[in-house]
């Protein structure tokens, strides 16, 4: 089960399932992601949302992307990059 800190207490990520559509604006954590990737699963299974599902996964296919665009631009990796 993912938990998901608010305070010191840990609450499962399950609590918040189904309310409200996919957020516009960007995600900024890997939680968040994880979030919309299980809340898509649960639009499609449960709901039969393919809409509400495909809104949540361009979010995280936007996080994705960004995240890619991060690593790729960070010193580190510099070895790995693929010429």
């Amino acid at each position: 089960m993912a938990h998901r800190r608010t305070s010191n207490f840990p609450r499962p990520v399950e609590q918040d399932f189904g309310r409200g559509p996919a957020r516009r604006k960007p995600l900024r954590t890997r939680l968040e992601c994880l979030e919309q990737i299980l809340r898509a699963f649960r639009d499609i299974a449960d709901r039969d949302d393919i809409h509400q599902a495909a809104d949540r996964l361009a979010l995280v296919q936007a996080w994705i992307r960004n995240e890619a665009e991060r690593a790729a631009a960070d010193p580190v990796f510099v070895d790995l990059r693929l010429v």
